[in-house]
């Protein structure tokens, strides 16, 4: 199969039909199975035997908690929950969601590089080491409902684009 694919002697489609076929008694699916049950055991052996492997995949699984923390906080309307199946309608407030969760993201991002742009402009060491741990995700200054001001700055000053 892999030599296939590196020679592109069998098209891609074909692999894939191969791999799902209904055929369960199929030699190749069921290596490839295998395989897989193979890799996952040693990973898990891996997981529950090195120290510093569990540490880091703790810290990312907290890293993505905490942006789901932050959709939770700016997600007020209905709750927090989609009130309707209409599929464009959810897919409306998923990508609104996204863009709030990135714009915060950015504006504490450009927050603190300004201030320890500050703090070194003031002779403070301040070590990328240290940086590697410190959150771009923080929230608490975020109001979550009201009205917004933003300056669109394609437009002359005076026009103003309120968010609600």
């Amino acid at each position: 199969m892999a030599v296939s694919l590196r020679e592109r002697t069998a098209p891609a489609h074909v692999v894939v039909q191969r791999l799902t076929s209904s055929f369960p008694a199929d030699r190749l699916s069921k290596a490839f199975t295998n395989l897989g049950r193979i890799l996952k055991t040693q990973y898990v052996l891996r997981y529950l035997t090195d120290k510093p492997l569990r540490q880091t995949v703790q810290l990312q699984l907290n890293k993505g908690e905490y942006r789901h923390k932050l959709a939770r906080r700016i997600f007020f309307a209905d709750q927090g929950a989609f009130s309707t199946g209409d599929y464009e309608e959810i897919m409306n407030k998923a990508s609104c969601l996204s863009l709030v969760s990135n714009a915060i993201l950015y504006w504490n991002t450009v927050k603190i590089g300004g201030i320890v742009e500050g703090l070194r402009a003031r002779g403070e060491v301040v070590e990328d080491e240290v940086l590697k741990h410190v959150s771009l995700l923080p929230y608490k200054h975020v109001v979550p409902n009201g009205t917004y001001f933003i300056e669109d700055y394609l437009a002359p000053p005076e026009q103003k684009v309120t968010v609600s």
